[in-house]
């Protein structure tokens, strides 16, 4: 598995920071770690994954975010 961590643009509450979780358990992420910046409305998200980057970060832009 590789450790990423991605900016991601538009999360501001609680149910952002549960939504992306659920994206990425459903994808098979682990160790999920999300910080949400709610003044910001700016979230660090950190998981081990071992799928591709690049589909880990389409699903979370689908659900309205965008990864930086």
């Amino acid at each position: 598995m590789t450790k990423y961590t991605l900016n991601v643009k538009g999360m501001h509450c609680k149910s952002c920071k549960m939504l992306v979780t659920d994206v990425l358990e459903e994808l098979g992420a682990s160790n999920i770690v999300i910080d949400v910046d709610e003044r910001k409305k700016t979230g660090k998200v950190a998981f081990d994954y071992s799928g591709d980057k690049k589909n880990a970060v389409s699903s979370i832009e689908k659900e309205g975010y965008k990864v930086k």
